[in-house]
């Protein structure tokens, strides 16, 4: 019985600080907010976690992990590899920036405060940029495949994610475009090789008819 008491103590100090995440942000929720949220003492929260940067991972890893997670399953049913690219890059870049109000934005404040003492795990962006790797590798033609070999595309794309977070608050109008989404689509596909639109050469061989014929109705 006590330890469920304890568990439920747990939850609530973690729901209550993912809504004041979610609505003030890191930088503007404080911990005696939390408890007070939680309806527990401040003291209690420190029973359970040592800062309020150890509480914004604990909700962060597990929320990240679910974008991600969802992100791998329904990519294989877009047919269409550019398509599928193009969702893939999206949803990195515009969709999880913007999720529950820019939550994502959290982990960059409380990483931007961080001392040595907070220390940092950097397990999960390792995981993610496997993810991402393995994601992108299935859009690609085995011939172009070799420019995931080393695992630099994956970290250049969450490195370009940091940044979409960051600016998802400081300027929602530098969010991730289309139009950013296809020129990566470009780079890492190829650009498609252009063709001659059939009607073209329809016309063009009409075209030679009728001067032939007018050719010959001259001589």
């Amino acid at each position: 019985m006590a330890q469920t008491k304890k568990d439920d103590r747990r939850a609530a100090i973690l729901a209550a600080s993912y809504k004041l995440f979610t609505k003030h942000g890191y930088h503007r929720t404080t911990l005696r907010q939390i408890a007070k949220a939680a309806g527990v003492s401040l003291a209690n929260v420190y029973i359970y976690f040592a800062s309020k940067y150890q509480i914004v991972f604990e909700l962060y890893d597990p929320w990240m992990a679910a974008q991600i997670e969802q992100l791998i399953s329904e990519a294989p049913a877009i047919a269409d590899r550019q398509k599928r690219l193009r969702h893939i890059i999206l949803t990195v870049w515009r969709d999880i920036p913007a999720a529950q109000n820019g939550f994502a934005r959290n982990i960059m404040q409380a990483l931007s405060t961080r001392s040595d003492d907070d220390g940092y795990d950097p397990k999960m962006i390792r995981w993610i940029e496997t993810q991402m790797t393995t994601l992108i590798a299935g859009c690609l033609p085995p011939a172009r495949r070799a420019l995931l070999e080393d695992g630099r595309i994956g970290h250049v794309l969450m490195m370009a994610f940091d940044g979409f977070v960051i600016n998802q608050g400081l300027n929602p109008g530098a969010a991730c475009t289309d139009e950013i989404a296809d020129a990566l689509c470009v780079f890492l596909l190829g650009r498609p090789a252009a063709s001659k639109p059939a009607h073209k050469s329809r016309i063009s061989k009409s075209a030679r008819r009728q001067s032939n014929a007018k050719g010959a109705r001259r001589r």
